[in-house]
């Protein structure tokens, strides 16, 4: 009879468990399921895309070669450099971008990112100042301006051609930064992980950074000016 009882109990268990987890997978269908990224954010990612691409041609399309090289002192970025850190940049976004969306879409992270966009846009503005990553530092890969816009034009617009064209829900794709999933969600921080929209909003607000620097460059004094 005891060895009944306790059969009885451990089918008890066994059978909530299992319900329990038919609930969660229910539960993670039904999130899944639910379309997040919408319309209106892919019509701002495309906007704000186009946007910063067609200010930064605009900035540098009737520069001569000395306007193109100028530098504020050693050290600083003349306008080519910081042409060629943001098409690297764009560059590196899209594959991880393509890459990211090829893996299997989940909802664990959506809580965690959820409301920060403006956070990842405010970097516009930030007046931390930033050093690139070795494999994002100018290097000369471009040997004409007509070159560097070219290929900047080139990845940019397969960026917004992306945007424009995908089927995929963004918001539930994610991309990290130096952190390590031990279970514990608490203590993620701001850059540690975005989905794909806030991916995109970031690289929006790096070439706005950049597009801020790029005209400081223009209003120093020893600029030259023809």
């Amino acid at each position: 009879m005891k060895n009944l009882i306790v059969t009885l109990i451990l089918l008890s268990v066994t059978s909530i468990s299992c319900e329990n987890q038919q609930n969660e997978k229910k539960v993670d269908q039904e999130n899944t399921s639910e379309k997040l990224w919408t319309e209106e954010n892919r019509q701002f990612l495309i906007q704000e895309l186009s946007r910063t691409r067609n200010e930064l041609i605009n900035e540098v399309k009737d520069l001569n070669d000395k306007q193109w090289n100028f530098k504020e002192e050693p050290g600083r970025w003349s306008i080519s450099e910081i042409v060629e850190h943001l098409e690297v940049q764009d560059e590196l976004y899209f594959r991880e971008i393509f890459l990211t969306s090829k893996t299997p879409q989940s909802t664990k992270y959506i809580e965690i990112v959820k409301g920060n966009d403006e956070k990842f846009l405010a970097y516009a503005v930030d007046t931390t100042k930033g050093k690139a990553a070795w494999y994002l530092e100018p290097i000369g890969r471009f040997c004409s301006k007509e070159l560097a816009e070219k290929s900047f034009l080139r990845t940019r617009n397969h960026l917004i051609k992306f945007v424009e064209e995908t089927d995929l829900d963004l918001r539930k794709f994610f991309t990290f930064r130096k952190y390590i999933d031990d279970g514990g969600l608490s203590d993620v921080r701001l850059w540690d992980v975005r989905d794909l929209h806030q991916l995109l909003l970031t690289d929006i607000a790096h070439t706005d950074r950049h597009l801020n620097q790029l005209r400081k460059v223009k209003d120093h004094p020893n600029y030259p000016r023809e």
